[in-house]
């Protein structure tokens, strides 16, 4: 498996001056400068090349031989700090966004203490996950299958919220579809009323728009 590797990278690294290797597998977690990592190496003419990882062991092998090659050679030419340098460039132009608001954060890119945190009172308050909401309706429902929508919204650098969409609707049953217009009116509402002060989140120090969630449940 790492010969074949190395024997990609070498052939890719006759063809392309400079490669940053970004990689991806499951469960891992990208920068969130992922965008700009590719807008700063297009502009620097660094070819990026994209290899997944894999938790496949083959005579005691995992992947990740040819990321190791390619990291080799760049940094025999440019230093020890090659990836480093454009992470760090990238990451400065998201800051430069997230300044002039243009970027737009995830709850889950930010470390727990900077995520934003609900207003209640004179307290902050990490929020529920999930929200149920007693509708009245005749919903059918049984046991662990029940209606209920992904809604998501932005959470402004003044800690308002901004942009309340439904991302992701689950009937449960079919017969609970007609109930989908008035299910997410009630569940705009919901957050909009309740669930409307924020303390904003920050990323080093920065304040960000960030991109907040709640799964709502109907009964």
């Amino acid at each position: 498996m790492c010969k074949d590797d190395i024997q990609q990278a070498e052939k890719d690294l006759e063809q392309y001056k400079n490669i940053y290797v970004s990689t991806s597998c499951f469960g891992c977690r990208d920068f969130p400068y992922q965008k700009e990592i590719l807008e700063y190496t297009d502009k620097q003419k660094i070819k990026v090349i994209n290899t997944n990882y894999s938790c496949v062991v083959i005579e005691g092998q995992t992947k990740g031989c040819y990321k190791a090659m390619i990291d080799l050679k760049m940094e025999q030419i440019h230093g020890k700090d090659f990836r480093r340098k454009i992470e760090h460039e990238a990451e400065e132009l998201m800051i430069q966004k997230i300044k002039t608001g243009t970027k737009i954060l995830s709850v889950y890119d930010l470390a727990e203490e900077d995520q934003p945190y609900l207003i209640q009172g004179n307290k902050f308050v990490k929020k529920e996950d999930n929200l149920n909401i007693w509708t009245g309706l005749p919903l059918k429902h049984e046991l662990d299958i029940y209606p209920f929508m992904d809604i998501n919204f932005i959470v402004e650098k003044d800690g308002t919220i901004s942009n309340v969409k439904n991302k992701n609707w689950v009937s449960g049953f079919k017969v609970n579809e007609k109930y989908r217009n008035e299910l997410e009116n009630l569940a705009k509402n919901k957050i909009l009323t309740d669930y409307s002060q924020w303390k904003p989140g920050k990323y080093k120090n920065t304040l960000t728009r960030v991109e907040n969630n709640f799964r709502v449940s109907f009964e």
